[in-house]
């Protein structure tokens, strides 16, 4: 007698003419205990790997942070370093040229002489790209694992999720960036309903497909003077940030009043952490996972190579239970 269950869904479908319908409830004693690590991607900035525990397959990370704050920089970065862990990755790019996103891909990737410098013309503009010799081994770096979407197709979730599904089964693609969510074309007139459409469509691939989205998000318009977004100010809200398992917010420190109450909060949560704000250009504040806790995360970056690094931690281990003590209790996680 066939057992279905043993079967694959291919084998099911062709025995019973259709395919399988799944239980719809599991006997507790029916599957074992596992004591595996589940898959993931690292970042490569040590601190937000061990706070939200890596990129989990079948989860979604939402990033968000007002114009210019650094969210495409920080998804190419993390692009570079998918790719670097093995991985094949697809690029949903609705901002920049592709020749843009090359290029910047490029001198992430490479060290300050690896660069080349050409002036434009007779002018005093300077631009940098990377060496002749370094191009050719970034091509066979990149050239079969990273997949760009053709903006020239159209941009609407259902042909987004059939190039996903495509690159997915014939080359194994597992870390969807898409960047970023506005650039999604929507067709209806209630913006909202849609929008709330889409991220259940980008979440129900994920789960079924057991895949790492990373989704920008735009803020809501804010108050003129507010620099420091909460997870209530994410474009959509609840619609977008229920269903992430992180919501990261990029804050650059140069947007910062140094007298405003945001900014010494601030301080205190990245002393907290060990870092100098004086020192850092830039901030990661997770603002939702289901990983290790929220937190904050300084970053130093680097605009020849268009990169960001964590930035060395240099308050000291009494300084920061000082800043513990000041600390509200049960204050990290807004959500």
């Amino acid at each position: 007698m066939i057992n279905l269950q043993e079967l694959t869904k291919e084998q099911q479908t062709e025995l019973l003419g259709k395919a399988p319908v799944p239980p719809l409830y599991y006997k507790f004693g029916d599957y074992e205990y596992k004591t595996t690590s589940k898959e993931r991607v690292l970042s490569g900035i040590d601190r937000l790997d061990e706070l939200i525990k890596g990129f989990e397959m079948g989860c979604i990370t939402i990033w968000t942070g007002l114009t210019n704050a650094g969210k495409t920089t920080v998804m190419t970065m993390i692009t570079k370093q998918t790719i670097m862990q093995g991985e094949k990755v697809f690029y949903f790019n609705g901002e920049q040229t592709k020749d843009d996103f090359k290029n910047n891909l490029y001198k992430q990737s490479v060290r300050k002489e690896n660069l080349k410098a050409v002036r434009y013309k007779k002018t005093s503009i300077v631009d940098f790209f990377v060496k002749d010799e370094e191009v050719e081994k970034l091509n066979k770096l990149y050239g079969n694992s990273l997949f760009v979407y053709n903006n020239n197709a159209p941009r609407t979730i259902e042909f987004l999720i059939e190039a996903m599904e495509e690159v997915n089964q014939k080359y194994g693609v597992r870390v969807f960036m898409l960047d970023n969510f506005m650039q999604i074309d929507t067709k209806s007139s209630d913006e909202y309903r849609e929008q709330k459409d889409i991220m259940e469509k980008l979440r129900t691939f994920a789960v079924n497909k057991n895949v790492h989205i990373h989704l920008v998000a735009h803020p809501r318009k804010t108050d003129k003077f507010q620099t420091r977004i909460t997870i209530y100010d994410v474009l959509g809200s609840s619609n977008l940030v229920n269903k992430a398992y992180n919501v990261i917010s990029i804050i650059r420190v140069d947007n910062l009043n140094e007298d405003d109450t945001e900014y010494k909060r601030l301080t205190k949560l990245m002393a907290r952490e060990g870092y100098d704000i004086t020192k850092s250009s830039s901030i990661l504040e997770i603002l939702k996972t289901k990983g290790e806790r929220c937190g904050v995360v300084g970053l130093v970056y680097d605009p020849l190579t268009k990169t960001y690094k964590e930035q060395e931690k240099t308050i000291t281990e009494e300084d920061i239970k000082k800043v513990d003590r000041e600390m509200e209790a049960g204050a990290e996680c807004p959500f």
